[in-house]
């Protein structure tokens, strides 16, 4: 079985920015926070956001006084805000896109036209536009809702941001026949016609569509009637425990897609599950990716670099030194990883379940600490205080964004224990080797921000309130420090070119970052070793052409 997906799907514009100001909220302010109404449509993230004490009101009245309150990103009837306003901190969450709806519903009412709202008339966004409408709104979802308007009335015809195109056009074009007097003004969401042209896609070619999302949300209904109306099997869930996987894998291709409410980490959950049980080489990658042991190889292959570049002729210490370090940074990372395993399930649930299987995570943590110990041994018995001394860090930063520099303080420790290589190009490379160790933390936390789940305050990023454009930036001024400080060196040594190969790695995960590619989070992972190989690579050809 082969599996395609979507190149567009999950998070449209408008939630994920309501989605990351709750995240921002949950940072600034100690829960409660409420949501007045559900943030979105998506049982499985207001279920995260009720583990994180973010609670849904119904009614204005409702919540602690002085409280946070995120509007949805539906938008709300005037009225209500006003009321909401005076009791709450408000945040608005609203879809820009709905936003702009509601001030054409105003400015028509205005202008003494009644406007026509072709949508679902029990949708919160059909809702809130209403009232803007001062009582001249009519909900229009099928041409006998045509018969009790005034034919005589002026009227601004407007749609739900989630229509269907094919719907809309057919009713705003009955209208516009009917009545004199029309503007017709289409209001669908470019991210609703984008998703809902790519599930047409994805129908010439594959046999089913698994479509993920709330079974409650009318742009996820949506995406399952049109692969429907293309004569293609359809599978609906909310998560992967819900595919039907004995029908599933006797097809030979399924397309995947998902609603604009839907968060990347579940449209990965479902893909992950499907892959399981599709490609075996899946398996063998996603078993280095979900414990993260692909991230131990960043030092020893810096330090393998190091030595390379350096000339050194390799001998039996210096194996033992890089065995300690690859233990000590499996050890590590583990018992790191196995202190804050809750919060793996906001927005990488199966890199949880690997963590809290307690008994194998033990033996994990006692196998490589022991695997350092004896190494370390045989390198240099008073290296192991590093064990001791990283062990005691792990604790004390567990709830800390500088949790994440972990990996800088091994690697530049480990540094230290050559003090006797130390010359100026040995400096340099060390230097080299930290930023593109930085680059990688960067790369892995944008990665997880864009899985849309709630990230823990343990990750770097927190400090730039999970801001992705902020975050952007510092990768782009860590390129330019990759790029200008090899060409500096070249001045003196034009050997020193080849480390522009690092930048080059690094260009290469900015723009796959820039690409949001959904359900490959295992791959992108996995992409992050690139820059290490490059260093690698250009120490290897260092060396050759000294």
């Amino acid at each position: 079985m082969k599996v395609e997906i979507a190149k567009k799907a999950g998070f449209c514009m408008g939630v994920r920015r309501a989605v990351h100001l709750v995240l921002k909220a949950l940072t600034l302010s100690t829960p409660p926070i409420y949501t007045y109404g559900p943030l979105i449509h998506n049982p499985q993230t207001l279920e995260l956001l009720s583990k994180l004490g973010v609670k849904v009101i119904k009614d204005p009245e409702e919540g602690k006084e002085g409280a946070i309150c995120v509007i949805r990103a539906h938008g709300i009837p005037p009225q209500e805000r006003q009321i909401l306003a005076q009791r709450f901190q408000l945040l608005d969450g609203t879809c820009p896109r709905v936003l702009k709806v509601q001030a054409l519903a105003e400015r028509a009412v205005k202008e003494g036209k009644s406007v026509i709202i072709i949508g679902d008339p029990d949708h919160a966004e059909v809702k809130g536009i209403l009232g803007f409408c001062q009582g001249k709104g009519y909900v229009v979802n099928s041409l006998n809702d045509l018969e009790t308007l005034d034919s005589t009335g002026k009227y601004m015809v407007l749609s739900q941001t989630t229509q269907d195109e094919e719907v809309f056009s057919f009713l705003s074009q009955a209208i516009t026949e009917r009545f004199k007097e029309v503007e017709v003004v289409n209001t669908i969401c470019n991210a609703t016609e984008v998703r809902q042209t790519e599930v047409r896609r994805l129908c010439e070619t594959c046999e089913a569509i698994v479509v993920v999302g709330g079974k409650f949300s009318a742009n996820t209904k949506r995406l399952a009637q049109i692969a429907e109306s293309e004569g293609k099997r359809v599978f609906l869930v909310e998560k992967p425990e819900e595919l039907p996987l004995a029908e599933i894998k006797k097809i030979a291709k399924v397309g995947v897609t998902a609603g604009a409410s839907t968060p990347n980490w579940l449209i990965n959950s479902v893909v992950d599950l499907l892959k399981r049980k599709s490609s075996p080489l899946y398996v063998v990658l996603r078993g280095i990716a979900i414990p993260q042991f692909y991230k131990a190889l960043f030092i020893p292959l810096l330090l393998l670099s190091l030595l390379l570049a350096k000339g050194h002729i390799f001998t039996l210490k210096d194996l033992y030194f890089l065995i300690f370090s690859l233990g000590l940074n499996l050890f590590s990372l583990i018992l790191s990883n196995f202190s804050s395993r809750e919060s793996f399930s906001f927005f990488y649930p199966e890199r949880g379940e690997f963590y809290q299987k307690k008994g194998l995570i033990i033996f994990l943590i006692l196998f490589f600490a022991s695997l350092s110990i004896l190494f370390g041994i045989l390198y240099l018995p008073r290296i192991l205080s590093l064990i001791f001394v990283f062990l005691i860090l792990i604790f004390i930063l567990r709830t800390s964004p500088f949790q994440a520099l972990l990996n800088l303080l091994i690697y530049l420790s480990l540094i230290f224990y050559w003090y006797f290589y130390w010359d100026n190009q040995f400096i340099f490379l060390s230097m080299l080797g930290l930023l593109t160790l930085f680059l990688a933390e960067i790369y892995l936390e944008n990665l997880y921000l864009q899985t849309d789940g709630f990230l823990p305050k343990t990750f770097w990023i927190s400090l730039f309130d999970f801001e992705e454009k902020r975050v952007k930036k510092l990768f782009k001024i860590l390129l330019l420090g990759l790029g200008v400080l090899p060409m500096i060196e070249a001045i003196l040594t034009p050997l020193f070119f080849f480390y522009l190969l690092v930048p080059i790695g690094g260009l290469i995960l900015y723009q796959t970052l820039g690409r949001r590619v959904l359900g490959q989070v295992v791959y992108l992972e996995l992409l992050s070793l690139l820059p290490f190989l490059m260093f690698f690579l250009s120490s290897l050809l260092f060396r050759l052409c000294q």
